[in-house]
């Protein structure tokens, strides 16, 4: 897994290329990590994102609840079918923004 981060004003936009994994899931968090103080949009592009494991799931899902509490934003973008597929299973499609 490869996360390239793009900040542009309070808007997060992090690339994410590989599959989102038991290993790779723990990297991308540390990615996070001090980013998510003081913007109020986070942007996942996963266009070039294959997989996620539940590990990936909870990443996510801890990114969106530091936004939420502030009124933030998150928005998840490029997700493929398998991936929507596994969001969906896990409840994310009811409260996140996805755009395939």
């Amino acid at each position: 897994m490869k996360a390239t981060k793009k900040r542009e004003d309070d808007r997060l936009t992090v690339a994410v290329e590989g599959s989102i994994d038991v290993k790779s899931a723990p990297e991308l968090k540390e990615e996070l990590e001090g980013e998510l103080e003081d913007i109020s949009e986070l942007v996942f592009d996963l266009t070039e994102t294959s997989y996620t494991s539940s590990a990936g799931l909870r990443v996510f899902l801890g990114a969106y609840q530091t936004l939420s509490k502030r009124g933030g934003k998150m928005i998840l973008k490029g997700v493929n079918p398998a991936f929507y597929d596994a969001l969906e299973m896990a409840g994310f499609t009811y409260f996140l923004d996805i755009e395939r």
